[in-house]
């Protein structure tokens, strides 16, 4: 019995304390977890992307780069993808993506609670995933953040990036509607191959507008949200034909297709591409050059996210000629340097035959199978070698083709210093020298590089004629033997009066060798140089065409190297004294020597400098033949230069930038552009009239220049240049030992330069390939396409008069005098005397003036 006394309190229940205990604390969790609450919502809505409206959604585009027509040519992004608005989207498809994605995306308020119970059961009766539990809204903030995050901290499980998911799904379900919600989602989501968005990914695995899916393509892409990967119909094609097929089930079960639809679609194919890489695929070196330049001149930010169209210089149609040009002539260069064996050699039959499966496969997957397509270049494997009837079996895959002699007569051993045409082949060889061994030419079980030929093709082959009776008239399927080239090109095609760079080839192959050589290689350029050695002296040294200069042997003594230079002529010979006219149109070595003398080797080089070469040059008399490298992006400004007569026009790859919002962030665009509108034209003229062109030499040195480089493809070394049709000026070049071929030139609206060579000075080409027979044929074949329209002659300036002189002795030409050429000279600098008359010793006063 317990005794209570005045004063006490009475004792309470041990639950009523516990119970207060458990309220009291609750109070303080809660108050903490709202507090804990609001701060982390504070924090967190500040690191989310803000939508008030639609008009807020400013995704990341790509970057898309055209040439003057306004094709594609290069495309520059973090994130692959093109907006379309609600209205371009079928309804077809945002009813697909809804059926596999949210069918109860228009009921719910952001978050599903049914859909997650829903999904987790179908997950636990399939014991694999099958659904997601993400609503359509919450898949969009996820997204969003990724794009503003990065995948890494954009996805990563973390409680943070639940609660920004939340809190983003929320605003946007607060902010926008319904239907900007799935403009946004279908605009933003990862479908794979690269593709952000559903136009994006019609693009790159349909090759089509989102408008013209089928119903089968449309149920592709729908079932690839959950998981690019895990479905990808390159990666797992029959997991990408399962989820395609349960997608269209959604869409017959939600009422969108019929069942016909449904087993049409079912039994189509997946034919899906991969993402192109325009970037490489169009004009290569040129796209890479302008993604450089990009970079140089604007925020890397706004390049790779902010959807800029950059409007370029080049001419897509001249690429392909300058491509087509390159590949075919370097071909035939290198084939002129000799046969350098097999691909690979497979002794055993097991390894044969292992090849010849693996062959088939990819013949498959290239869809040529079936057949061989005419032209096209193949790997061949040798079956048989039959040598009395000089035919070679091949095995294309599960095809078998003739390889006859006529086909092959090139594939003579290596051998620099023997000429292509004594080399030619009679029989198939035994032997060729390969490291010093002599080993078998031809054996079963070469894999060779073969094309696909005709009999009406080889008959239009000079070399192939006479062995075209071996080729047996049941042959079947001829191929002619082929090679990789070693030696590399470049080409750089500018349109003179803008400084618009046309077209530009780096190398052989962009996907061999991102180098290039057309701006990043500095080499000899032998006797290209000339021009700028002979056009200094026409304006240091007053000289003129009619000057005379001695081509005889000479020496110079280098008392620091303690040895002496005899230069010589390429013919080996002597013509004592001769015109600055006829040394240059000959390309002779001693007189150009001898002009560079005469200028100064300083003064030459400063010369230079000023035509624009920025690299270095040696002060010594080998400058004259180049013997100082020079990059062919220096050397095709000066030849601009002269083609200009000596205004300095500068070289321009991009000619406008504009961002996403049609601001204009960059122009430099010629006022002449075809392909411009007025008011643009008119803008820039007025621009031009505000500064004034740089005029580096006078108006009549630089037409000088050109009259002397003119004479040099009308009669000299560079007379191939005629086959194009319209008036021509420039230079051959070639390098000792043939390292280098050039041929620079121009024609009243276009300068191009070309070269072949190796990269390194370890093998020369032929001693035979000099520039007129290695490079110019390369300028030749790309020119006669680049050249639009037939020019007139090139146009003198004021103050040249052209005079009619005998070329042997720089004088005045009389009536009679056999020979004789039409010469021009700044005026009061023509040759005054006249040629003499058989048995005279001097002219008499007659003479003619041709203005």
């Amino acid at each position: 019995m317990s005794v209570q006394y005045e004063g006490e309190r009475p004792q309470r229940s041990w639950t009523v304390r516990i119970f207060r205990f458990v309220v009291f604390s609750s109070l303080v969790v809660g108050v903490i977890g709202l507090v804990t609450g609001l701060i982390a919502y504070g924090v967190f809505a500040q690191e989310i992307p803000n939508f008030d409206s639609i008009e807020d959604y400013r995704p990341k585009l790509v970057t898309q780069m055209y040439d003057q027509s306004g094709q594609v040519i290069g495309e520059i992004y973090n994130e692959r993808r093109v907006v379309v608005p609600y209205e371009g989207l079928p309804p077809r498809l945002v009813q697909a993506f809804l059926a596999s994605e949210d069918d109860r995306f228009f009921e719910h308020s952001g978050i599903d609670y049914w859909g997650i119970v829903r999904a987790a059961w179908a997950n636990l009766k399939a014991g694999r995933v099958v659904q997601g539990g993400s609503t359509i809204t919450q898949q969009v903030a996820k997204s969003l953040i990724i794009s503003e995050e990065g995948y890494k901290a954009g996805s990563a499980k973390k409680l943070s990036r639940k609660i920004k998911e939340a809190i983003l799904a929320r605003r946007l379900e607060k902010k926008l509607s319904k239907q900007d919600i799935l403009t946004l989602y279908l605009n933003q989501i990862f479908l794979g191959n690269q593709a952000y968005g559903v136009q994006s990914a019609a693009e790159y695995y349909f090759r089509k507008d989102v408008a013209e899916l089928n119903v089968a393509e449309i149920a592709l892409l729908a079932g690839l949200p959950q998981a690019p990967s895990r479905y990808s119909p390159f990666l797992h094609p029959k997991r990408a034909k399962e989820r395609r097929e349960y997608v269209l089930r959604r869409m017959l079960e939600e009422g969108i297709i019929t069942e016909t639809e449904l087993l049409e679609a079912k039994e189509l194919p997946i034919l899906v591409h991969y993402a192109p890489n325009v970037s490489r695929e169009v004009t290569p070196y040129f796209t890479e050059h302008v993604r450089r330049e990009l970079f140089d001149r604007f925020d890397r930010k706004q390049v790779l996210e902010g959807g800029l169209q950059v409007h370029t210089t080049v001419d897509v149609e001249r690429y392909r000629a300058a491509e087509d040009s390159v590949y075919e002539n370097l071909r035939m260069v290198d084939k002129r340097q000799g046969y350098r064996g097999p691909l690979a050699r497979l002794p055993s039959a097991a390894s044969q035959k292992e090849f010849i499966e693996a062959y088939n496969e990819e013949l498959r997957h290239l869809g040529r199978y079936a057949k061989l397509e005419d032209g096209e270049l193949y790997v061949g494997m040798i079956t048989k070698v039959d040598r009395k009837s000089n035919n070679i079996a091949v095995k294309i895959g599960p095809h078998d083709a003739i390889l006859p002699l006529a086909t092959m007569r090139w594939a003579r051993s290596v051998d620099p210093q023997v000429w292509f045409e004594r080399g030619l082949l009679d029989d198939i060889p035994k032997r060729r020298t390969e490291d010093g061994k002599r080993v078998k030419a031809f054996e079963k079980g070469d894999l060779l590089l073969v094309r696909t030929t005709t009999m009406e093709a080889v008959k239009k082959d000079r070399y192939a004629y006479p062995y075209i009776k071996s080729i047996p008239s049941d042959a079947g399927q001829l191929v002619a033997l082929e090679q990789e080239p070693n030696l590399e090109t470049a080409l750089l095609s500018v349109h003179s009066e803008s400084g618009y760079v046309l077209a530009m080839i780096g190398g052989y192959a962009f996907d061999r060798s991102e180098f290039n050589r057309a701006l990043q290689s500095c080499r000899q350029p032998g006797s290209s140089f000339k021009p700028i050695v002979y056009s200094a002296a026409l304006a240091l040294n007053g000289w003129t065409a009619s000057t005379k200069v001695l081509d005889a042997p000479v020496a110079f003594d280098d008392p620091e190297a303690q040895r002496r230079w005899k230069p010589s002529n390429f013919n080996v010979k002597f013509m004592g004294e001769v015109t600055l006219r006829t040394a240059l149109q000959n390309s002779m070595n001693i007189p150009a020597i001898r002009v560079l003398d005469a200028v100064g080797l300083n003064e030459a080089i400063t010369y230079a400098k000023r035509l624009g070469i920025t690299t270095e040059l040696r002060p010594e008399l080998g400058l004259a033949l180049g013997a100082s490298c020079v990059t062919m992006g220096d050397l095709a400004n000066v030849y601009q230069l002269f083609a200009n007569y000596g205004r300095r026009v500068p070289r321009r790859f991009i000619t406008r930038v504009v961002d996403r919002d049609g601001k204009v962030l960059f122009d430099d665009g010629w006022y002449g552009d075809p392909w411009s509108g007025v008011d643009l034209k008119i803008e820039r003229a007025l621009r031009e009239t505000e500064t004034e062109p740089e005029q580096v030499i006078e108006e009549q040195v630089g037409f000088l220049t050109v009259k002397l480089m003119r004479n040099v493809v009308l009669g000299g070394t560079g007379t191939g240049a005629q086959r194009i049709g319209v008036p021509v000026a420039g230079k051959t070049g070639t390098t000792n030992d043939s390292f280098d071929a050039w041929f620079v030139g121009f024609t009243t609206e276009i300068t191009t330069a070309a070269w072949v060579g190796y990269d390194d000075y370890v093998i020369p080409m032929g001693r035979y390939e000099q520039g007129g027979r290695a490079a110019l044929p390369v300028w030749v074949d790309y020119m006669k396409s680049a050249v639009k329209k037939k020019t007139d002659e090139f146009e003198p300036p004021e103050d040249i008069v052209f005079v009619r002189i005998d070329p042997k002795t720089g004088m005045r030409a009389r009536p009679d005098t056999v020979g004789s050429v039409r010469e021009a000279y700044r005026k009061g600098s023509e040759p005054e005397e006249f040629v003499a008359k058989a048995g005279e010793a001097r002219p008499d006063e007659f003479f003619m003036l041709d203005n």
